[in-house]
């Protein structure tokens, strides 16, 4: 084929166009990099890299269940030069998603001419589905950059005037690299080896081998799916099975506009029809150099993803669609193609690109529009991923050191240990899990027996759930509808129901995609066993009475250093024992300040009903010690200095502050009016 030439002005342009289409795609993906919590996947990331040794990830690389080997060893050596920040976590694939909008405009240029290629990269600059990924600590942004460049070298090598060693080692190296980046590369690697088979520059012997390659790797895949998947109950599922249809309706959502395709409508509609032109176009371009792309479109989108949907068919628990999203490049192919197909119609010329102009601008502003649109826009400020910041930080400000922390399933614990260091200065308490739940014969029995190791002998239980990820091991009762928690969530749910008290103004808190549930023992809870019987001791201190009958019984601080004092952005933890002698007519709340001495401005302070709001005062037992543990939250900028910490009640129903406010009738510590003096404690930096 005779390319024509372009006046040296456009060459020049078309140059800088992939440095500049780079500049424009990194802005985007850099945008609000950190907003996001980590969720599931990227905690998964961090664990591997963190906690797996060298000769462990190059293992990894020959292993059949391992997913992401090159990904995760190239990563480790990243996070020794850059930390383990989000920012640090991301950013890798921040530069692949760039990446891959000016590889993009090469494939296509080669491939379609200059138009069609930035037609392309174009679509990809704030693609919704694209963004997520190049802002996700995982290997697909990578993935899809890895792709397209083994498909530019693939069209190199297909449209070289000869053969040469050092082009076919390069197509080889970047096929290896894929299968060693994600598994399901193979895909596209039977794609790109049909290819060769069928249209490639080989002869004889090496022809027929090209041709019979694909086989050997679909057998290969076969192997993969069956030794590949299985798993344990404390491991991530790897995705869902699905029927092939639905998986295609949903993937057709996904690379839209990044939305399921009941929330598109019409759209999918619209990109269907788009990508038909392009059809269309490449079919009646086939004797004027398009016939390379329509096969490369063919073998390595359409074969790749009907292997995908076919594996869904034999049951594969393989849907999810990032693990296709590779593709993602040549689907904008598709639309580029098809954007670009009125230039091919009968109308003046003005007409055609400007038709094909408001085409891609449309598509375009439809994924502005995804974007910054609530619930679920990456730019809408609302929270999209997994909430694994927003619910770890609410934890510190409440958890204490005698507090038990549960997390369900087992394998979130990643994140909450990623955080809980991260959030607060204090050593917040190890994660707990139910290890066995959804093993074979895990029962109710066992269950009761786990629950009981975990819990015996502690004063309060946090349970940190991830419903949609523990249905996996624990699935909801089907007899309850309203059931979407299984049995360790509806157990913290029932606390109140069963004996013992909730710890939060509310069932539950909710982060996006996950809950804190708390749950508070009257007594303590034997061990083997459900039973509670005995009594909380009574910390020995001053003890005072408020109102008519709200009796201090005994207070501790309980700080979380070793050597008794506090940290700015901390907490400082108290043990309280309370008992009413008479019904509180009332719901009070009470406070807990930090003043450098009385009368002087609170450095920090706590505003909180009894046991968080889970037990209000008018619903005291009477004459029955309560116990309540309190964290008062202190700012970053806290002064270093010693504090005295001073406790009072009012009630919020009464107007005025001095009104509302309960006297202190009675007391044997330092007192003032409404407040009791509660010590002093030691902050320090």
């Amino acid at each position: 084929m005779i390319k024509r030439e372009q006046p040296k002005e456009q060459s020049r342009w078309w140059r800088l166009a992939p440095l500049l289409l780079f500049g424009l795609a990194l802005a985007p993906r850099l945008f609000r990099l950190t907003s996001q919590s980590l969720w599931l996947d990227e905690g998964g990331t961090w664990e591997t890299i963190t906690t797996h040794s060298w000769g462990s990830l190059l293992a990894d690389l020959w292993s059949a269940r391992a997913g992401y080997p090159l990904y995760h060893l190239l990563m480790k050596g990243w996070v020794l030069l850059s930390g383990d920040d989000v920012w640090a976590l991301r950013l890798p694939s921040a530069l692949a998603g760039a990446l891959v909008v000016p590889l993009t405009y090469a494939l296509g240029r080669r491939l379609g001419g200059g138009w069609v290629g930035l037609i392309a990269a174009v679509l990809l600059l704030v693609h919704p589905f694209a963004l997520w990924i190049s802002q996700d600590a995982k290997a697909y942004s990578l993935l899809m950059a890895l792709v397209v460049w083994s498909l530019i070298a693939l069209v190199d090598l297909l449209q070289a005037a000869e053969i040469r060693l050092r082009t076919w080692l390069g197509w080889l190296a970047l096929l290896a690299a894929l299968l060693m980046l994600h598994r399901l590369a193979l895909l596209l690697v039977i794609g790109q080896v049909a290819l060769v088979g069928w249209y490639g520059p080989l002869r004889g012997r090496l022809r027929r081998i090209a041709q019979l390659a694909p086989l050997a790797l679909l057998l290969g895949l076969a192997l993969g799916l069956t030794f590949g998947l299985r798993q344990d109950s404390n491991a991530p599922p790897v995705g869902t099975a699905i029927n092939p249809a639905t998986a295609l309706w949903e993937l057709l959502g996904f690379f839209t506009l990044d939305r399921t395709p009941a929330a598109l409508r019409w759209l999918g509609g619209l990109a269907l029809v788009i990508a038909a032109g392009g059809g269309v176009k490449l079919y009646q371009r086939r004797r004027h150099g398009a016939a390379l792309a329509g096969r490369l479109l063919l073998t390595c989108g359409v074969l790749p993803l009907g292997l995908y949907l076919a594996a869904l068919a034999l049951g594969a628990p393989l849907f999810e669609p990032r693990y296709i999203s590779f593709l993602l490049p040549l689907w904008a192919l598709a639309l580029a193609f098809g954007v670009a197909a009125p230039t091919e119609i009968g109308l003046a010329q003005r007409r055609r690109w400007l038709l094909g102009a408001g085409l891609a601008a449309l598509l375009v502003g439809l994924q502005l529009a995804a974007l910054l649109s609530k619930p679920y826009g990456l730019w809408s400020g609302a929270v999209v991923k997994e909430d694994y910041r927003g619910a770890v930080s609410e934890l510190a400000r409440r958890v204490t050191p005698g507090d038990v922390v549960i997390v369900h399933p087992a394998y979130i614990g990643a994140l909450y240990r990623y955080y809980a260091r991260r959030v607060t200065p204090d050593p917040l308490p190890s994660a707990q899990a139910f290890g066995r739940a959804g093993a074979v014969g895990y029962d109710q029995k066992e269950f009761d027996n786990d629950y009981s190791a975990l819990l015996a002998g502690k004063r309060r239980g946090w349970l940190l759930l991830a419903p949609l990820n523990a249905q996996t091991i624990d699935p909801p009762n089907p007899q309850y509808p309203q059931d979407d928690m299984g049995r360790v969530g509806i157990n913290f749910l029932t606390a109140d129901l069963n004996e013992k008290w909730r710890c939060l103004d509310e069932p539950y808190r909710v982060f996006n995609g996950l809950r804190l549930l708390c749950q508070s023992f009257p007594a303590p809870l034997q061990p083997n066993s459900l039973e509670m019987h005995g009594a909380w001791p009574i910390p020995a201190s001053a003890t005072a009475t408020f109102g008519d009958g709200l009796d201090l019984l005994g207070y501790e601080f309980a700080p979380w250093r070793a050597d008794g004092t506090a940290q700015p952005g901390g907490t400082l933890p108290i043990r309280l024992s309370w008992r009413t002698r008479a019904p509180l007519p009332a719901d009070y709340r009470m406070f807990v300040h930090l003043v450098p001495a009385l009368g002087a401005r609170v450095a920090a302070q706590l505003d909180t009903a009894p046991l968080s709001g889970g037990l209000p005062t008018s619903r005291w037992p009477l004459d029955r010690p309560l116990h309540d543990e309190v964290a008062v939250p202190l700012p970053v900028d806290m002064a270093a200095g010693r504090y005295l910490v001073v406790l009072g009640w009012y009630d919020p129903a009464v107007a005025g502050v001095d009104a509302q406010r309960l006297p202190v009738s009675a007391h044997s510590g330092p007192a003032e009016g409404t407040i009791i003096e509660l010590g002093t404690i030691e902050v320090t930096q």
